[in-house]
């Protein structure tokens, strides 16, 4: 581990396989498809995706093309499902990568059949439902039809499974059992098709609703650690920690302004400590005056930011030096932050959050105690 890293994010692998059994272990016997877009959350995919299928996932979720390629070409196996939008002048590189595609009609399902003809190969492939987001899918009501599509398509490309999202499954009970009839209704023409896999449920339906289980689940924040339920419904562990050291301290009086365009006014003498992060890093012109870091075991507020920099009011923490631990998601002595506190801060999901820490933050993974590998822009994968 270099030991210049000023930021860093550390990876506890040991929890992430830990949070892996637990999952899987509730919601078996259906399969968990690990989500791992947009980096795993800003995790790192392909760490992530190889400590899991090392822990025995064969299934991997991810939104675009791009990113199933990246897990091939850093050696991934098993199942990777492209739940993103899929345009058929991709469909050659699906192909050539084993990537199988969630399809969010029967016209795109068609050309998938027209390409495998040309391959001489059964290719698979997912149909998407939409049964209530208003996004990428086949209204349910197209369930007889799209079931006659794919029986007449059967000897060219085989449908492996059918999948939804539901609009709000943090929310009330009688809106998301509405939606998982829906998504029933749509699957039930298909009832002919052996070893379907149907998958509504994401991580928050996976912990509410076991009727939702079905054949597969798509986890992706309870594989992290990250739990929007209260009480929490699983013994989870947090997965990643986000730290910072304090590169300047200064006083700065009454009437002058920190940040561009006067962002904070500072109308007494008010101690600030300089951080080295900004919002390439994660950190929004939001989270000022709503956000705290830890310094010192202390909660300090965020009062200024930058493309490459962020201000902390310190006046409540005696000797602060340079070098100083600064804790964005973690603990520090008795206090913690959260990755879901420091997104709320902001607006944001822990998934905008996490998705917006670019890989000038180097990603440490750690198990049984040691560094075993970085992710950074020094050492990308």
């Amino acid at each position: 581990m270099r030991e210049e890293l000023v930021n860093r994010i550390e990876i506890d692998l040991d929890n992430l396989l830990h949070n892996y059994q637990v999952t899987r272990n509730h919601v078996a016997p259906a399969e968990v498809a690990a989500v791992v877009k947009s980096e795993a959350y800003g995790h790192g995919a392909v760490p992530i995706a190889r400590a899991l299928q090392e822990q025995g996932c064969r299934t991997f979720a991810v939104a675009f093309v791009d990113e199933g390629i990246q897990l091939r070409r850093n050696g991934i196996p098993g199942d990777i499902l492209i739940m993103g939008a899929t345009l058929p002048n991709q469909f050659r590189a699906m192909a050539d990568f084993a990537l199988t595609p969630v399809l969010a009609d029967m016209e795109r399902a068609e050309a998938w059949a027209q390409l495998a003809q040309q391959l001489d190969e059964r290719l698979p492939y997912h149909i998407k439902s939409d049964v209530g987001l208003g996004r990428m899918g086949l209204m349910p009501e197209q369930g007889e039809e799209a079931a006659a599509t794919a029986r007449a398509l059967d000897r060219h490309i085989e449908l492996v499974g059918i999948s939804s999202h539901l609009s709000y499954p943090s929310g009330d009970e009688e809106l998301n059992l509405s939606e998982y009839q829906k998504f029933m209704d749509f699957c039930a023409p298909f009832e002919d098709f052996e070893g379907l896999q149907r998958h509504l449920a994401a991580s928050q339906a996976a912990a509410r609703f076991e009727s939702m289980h079905l054949e597969m689940v798509r986890i992706g924040g309870l594989l992290y650690g990250i739990n929007h339920i209260e009480p929490a419904p699983l013994d989870l562990r947090p997965v990643l920690s986000y730290s910072t050291r304090v590169a300047q301290v200064k006083t700065l009086p009454a009437g002058w302004w920190i940040g561009y365009n006067g962002q904070h006014p500072v109308t007494e003498p008010t101690d600030v400590a300089v951080l080295p992060l900004g919002w390439t890093d994660g950190l929004a012109s939001y989270h000022i005056g709503s956000t705290d870091l830890l310094v010192k075991g202390q909660p300090c507020p965020l009062v200024g930011t930058c493309t490459d920099f962020a201000m902390l009011d310190i006046s409540r923490v005696s000797n602060v030096q340079v070098g100083d631990e600064v804790v964005l998601i973690g603990t520090q002595g008795d206090a913690a932050i959260t990755a879901i506190e420091l997104g709320k801060g902001a607006g944001m999901s822990t998934g905008q959050l996490l998705g917006k820490i670019s890989l000038r933050v180097p990603r440490l993974y750690f198990s049984e105690g040691r560094c075993r590998e970085e992710l950074s822009i020094l050492n990308p994968k």
